[in-house]
């Protein structure tokens, strides 16, 4: 019915010699509607050494989003990994010397006017230093959560997506009881994206869903901790399609 009456409506332009100046409208909108908005999106992946570019890791999961995303949305993407940072403050834990989350959210994500953040943090915070079962962790599971909620209401106040990034599981060299503590962590991880209608990128469950697939996840791993290039790869592709803009 409608191209009936497109149709009807050319002839008649036809009649008045307004017909160029109608064909001349229809490219121009459809022109319009082919031509998305690229407007370039500021990602800031904000996280530990899992986040940072790595020596023997050609492309961690932020170098390659990118690519994955080129066609949906044209992104600036700022790497804000640092090794051994844990989501608190030097105060908190000072094992590491480095400058931890909270030390330098402000001028490493605030300040860089984001669209959307990934906060990717708890590998550092869960891990028990004294090598013991019922060691004390870094940072405690309240203090991790409570340096979480801080960056996830400090960057909704601001309107910038927030994507939450659950830490991938360890294996050996790495004890069975270091991993079941980092459990605790990713389980904070998943509530808080639901308290906070966050995005949820869970490489834990990722990873355990890949081992259940290939006899295991640790062929995923560089030492126990850290993705190597294929864990990298799922990630980043996992990450691809929680990031809505």
């Amino acid at each position: 019915m409608i191209d009936k009456c497109i149709v009807g409506v050319f002839k008649a332009l036809v009649k008045m010699r307004w017909a160029p100046l109608f064909l001349l409208l229809c490219g121009m909108l459809v022109g319009f509607s082919l031509i998305p908005d690229r407007k370039i999106v500021r990602i800031v992946a904000f996280g530990d050494s899992i986040t940072a570019p790595r020596k023997g890791v050609d492309q961690v999961f932020a170098q390659r989003l990118p690519d994955l995303l080129d066609g949906k949305i044209q992104i600036e993407i700022i790497n804000s990994g640092v090794g051994s940072s844990h989501s608190g403050t030097i105060d908190d834990n000072a094992i590491a010397n480095v400058r931890h989350g909270r030390d330098r959210f402000e001028e490493e994500v605030l300040a860089q006017h984001p669209d959307l953040v990934i906060i990717g943090f708890g590998t550092n915070d869960a891990y028990i230093d004294s090598k013991t079962p019922g060691g004390a962790s870094r940072i405690s599971l309240d203090q991790y959560r409570d340096n979480l909620v801080y960056m996830i209401t400090e960057l909704q106040k601001r309107k910038v997506r927030v994507v939450l990034m659950a830490p991938n599981p360890l294996s050996a060299p790495r004890p069975e009881f270091q991993r079941l503590r980092l459990y605790e962590y990713v389980k904070v991880v998943r509530a808080l994206a639901k308290e906070y209608h966050t995005g949820l990128a869970d490489n834990y469950r990722l990873f355990m869903d890949y081992g259940r697939m290939h006899d295991g996840y640790a062929s995923l791993l560089l030492d126990g901790v850290h993705p190597n290039d294929e864990g990298h790869r799922l990630i980043a592709e996992n990450l691809a399609k929680k990031i809505q803009i």
